[in-house]
């Protein structure tokens, strides 16, 4: 029997926590360059700010993917998250429905979202206007 295949940009449960000291910044990730505007202090300690129940950093690609925004200097906490682990099946379950709730809504934000506008050249004032070609106003007094 062979064991299933986890792919963490397929989830993202283990982002998903109750508090603000979900994700602790430890003496390690000293020499990461996390930005400061995503951590905040408590007590005299630093963590990843949260934002909706989950990390900050927690991004969902136009696709659903779920991506941190940090991944290359995430913390040593979030490195030790391995897929398929004890931990990985405990946050599936326990945040698993926040997870696929959060991709649910970024994907219905998408097909809902108008769609961008394109940068529209920029007129001289005369072309294309009821109004004259600038050589020919008057300044202001």
């Amino acid at each position: 029997m062979s064991s299933p295949t986890f792919d963490c940009t397929a989830c993202g449960a283990c982002c998903f926590g109750g508090h603000d000291r979900y994700i602790a910044i430890l003496p390690m990730d000293r020499d990461r360059p996390i930005p400061e505007t995503a951590t905040h202090e408590i007590e005299g300690r630093r963590y990843m700010k949260m934002a909706c129940g989950h990390c900050a950093q927690l991004t969902i690609t136009p696709d659903g993917q779920t991506l941190c925004a940090i991944y290359a200097d995430r913390p040593e906490a979030c490195r030790a998250f391995r897929a398929g682990s004890f931990e990985c099946l405990k946050a599936r379950q326990h945040r698993g429905a926040e997870a696929l709730a959060l991709r649910a809504f970024a994907m219905a934000q998408k097909e809902t979202a108008p769609p961008p506008m394109e940068a529209a050249p920029p007129m001289m004032l005369g072309q294309g206007t009821d109004q004259p070609p600038a050589d020919t106003l008057n300044p202001s007094p």
